[in-house]
């Protein structure tokens, strides 16, 4: 059976600590039946560069061929998600004059997404999604989050436009391949996340979303369908147990044990040993000062991040925090959000069986990948009856 007929959904999630491949199927509204889920760890990225490139391509094709395989899909399509260190995001108003008043068609918004989109002859980054944060039409000052049937002469719209790395999609493209898929589309991981992890109504209004991984990180200030703004760092909750490590000389899985039974909201006794492994102890006050002081360090890079972000949030906006690195640690979302000054809520994916902060990226590749292929396939339903048109 030809990929295009089949309902099969493969994803591939590059973490900073796991390679995930997810096969899915959408059996209902929100509802998936995940037919395979494989994930292995490996080297990761910093500066956006790999630590071992010839590992990360080996994983890639051993995860995906498991996942192919424990799902018995013969689907030869594949959705790769970018990270936010090899993404870039550019946001720009446009504007289309209609030949007359009318309803406003999906040929319509996509001209203007094209219209806006210059990025071909770029060196370093291509475009790979697009979306509107708001539509205006006839110069009026209403905003929509969609025009499609609306009747005006003229629309503007505030896009959204996600780059990735020409590099990457090169590198990708090569894997891909190599492991038997004939077509690859790439979304960017941080705007998977904004559309997946918030209902259509928290989008109305700007919202942050602070995702903090193993070893990378990043904050995204999103809106309506789009993400206004984003940026990527190269920290995560691996630097908590590194500086155990450094500070206390205990073994890397001593301190990474450590990290995830810490709880910042205890008063330990002084003394109180948090963990012992033979000749290897650590307190829970050394614990507790370790895992503060990275905090901070995780504070100020948000609190940079976001003075120099060209839109403003409400100071009253909460955070939203994400990902494997600490949304996981007792007490973590108390101390940052005072060292913010703004109130943090932990955002988790909503699928049964997937409902963990540090799930929250391939679950929202699998959803936001679904519903890609679902305008695909019916772009390819208009060409067959419109004579090749869309």
């Amino acid at each position: 059976m030809s990929s295009l007929f089949t309902k099969d959904i493969a994803v591939l999630d590059i973490g900073s600590r796991l390679i995930s491949a997810i096969v899915g199927v959408k059996k209902a509204q929100s509802v998936f039946g995940i037919k395979s889920d494989v994930e292995k760890q490996y080297a990761g990225y910093s500066d956006g560069d790999w630590l071992d490139k010839e590992e990360t391509r080996a994983v890639c094709c051993e995860v995906l061929r498991e996942a192919i395989e424990g799902a018995q899909s013969n689907t030869t399509k594949i959705y790769v998600g970018v990270p936010a260190e090899f993404c870039a995001v550019v946001t720009k108003n446009i504007g289309i004059t209609l030949d007359r008043e009318r309803k406003i068609i999906d040929a319509d918004i996509d001209f203007l997404f094209k219209k806006g989109d210059v990025f071909a002859n770029d060196p370093k980054y291509q475009t790979i999604n697009h979306a509107a944060i708001y539509y205006s039409l006839n110069d009026e000052d209403k905003l929509y989050f969609d025009v499609r049937g609306l009747t005006a002469q003229k629309a503007d719209a505030f896009v959204s436009y996600c780059l990735a790395e020409r590099k990457f999609i090169k590198f990708f493209d090569e894997i891909t391949k190599s492991c038997g898929f004939d077509e690859v589309h790439y979304i960017c991981t941080p705007w998977a996340e904004c559309l997946a992890l918030f209902e259509k109504e928290e989008r109305d209004n700007s919202f942050i979303m602070v995702d903090i991984g193993y070893i990378s990180s990043h904050v995204a200030i999103g809106r309506g369908e789009g993400i206004l703004s984003l940026a990527s760092f190269s920290m995560g909750g691996a630097h908590i147990a590194a500086d155990m490590l450094e500070y206390l000389d205990v073994p890397y899985e001593v301190a990474e044990r450590a990290k995830d039974l810490v709880d910042l909201n205890l008063n330990y006794a002084e003394g109180a040993v948090l963990i012992e492994d033979g000749e290897f102890s650590i307190t829970a006050t050394e614990a507790c000062d370790i895992v503060k002081a990275r905090l901070d360090m995780f504070a100020d890079i948000i609190k940079q991040v976001l003075s120099q972000a060209k839109y403003d949030t409400p100071a009253y906006a909460p955070i939203y925090l994400t990902g494997e690195g600490i949304s996981h640690i007792r007490g973590a979302k108390k101390y940052l959000s005072e060292q913010l000054v703004r109130n943090i809520e932990i955002v988790s994916p909503k699928l049964p069986g997937y409902v963990k902060a540090s799930q929250a990226s391939k679950t929202s590749l699998l959803m936001v990948a679904e519903s890609l292929a679902k305008f695909s396939f019916k772009d390819f339903i208009k060409r067959l009856f419109n004579g090749g048109k869309k």
